[in-house]
């Protein structure tokens, strides 16, 4: 990563204290959280707002009022050339294809140490892949066929 780029972010997730927890880890690491949002409508409305869009979106699967299979769908249709990271507990494979194939860049398990998911936006962001090790075996076949 060049250290004169800052990554900017968004974190779509349910969960109040894991987002607040998250953005003020991602910030000790140089990252800027452009906003922040507990579901997919809340993010695109953001996306609208913002006058600079984040480079990274994590994206959360399990959401109430718009989930992140929707979301994700929605941010590479509106927003190609944001990046997605899927951000997960989940790591079932129908879940992990979906993502996929609405147009996650990579998938990280939430149980991932602060390093992995610095590294995982890091990919991400330069155009990379990237999956956590229980992930890997999944993300490959989708990307042979």
């Amino acid at each position: 990563m060049n250290t004169m780029q800052i990554i900017r972010v968004a974190l779509i997730d349910d969960h109040d204290l894991l987002r607040d927890g998250i953005c003020k880890f991602l910030e000790s690491f140089g990252f800027q959280t452009v906003f922040e949002a507990e579901n997919g409508k809340v993010a695109l409305d953001e996306m609208q707002k913002v006058e600079v869009l984040p480079d990274v979106c994590i994206v959360d699967i399990n959401m109430p009022v718009m989930d992140g299979f929707e979301t994700t769908k929605a941010l590479n249709a509106d927003y190609p050339n944001v990046k997605i990271l899927a951000f997960s507990v989940n790591d079932d494979e129908k879940d992990v294809l979906k993502m996929l194939k609405n147009g996650a860049a990579g998938y990280i398990l939430k149980g991932a140490d602060p390093g992995e998911l610095r590294k995982a936006i890091e990919v991400v962001y330069s155009g990379g892949k990237y999956f956590s090790a229980g992930i890997s075996k999944i993300a490959e076949r989708f990307f042979k066929n």
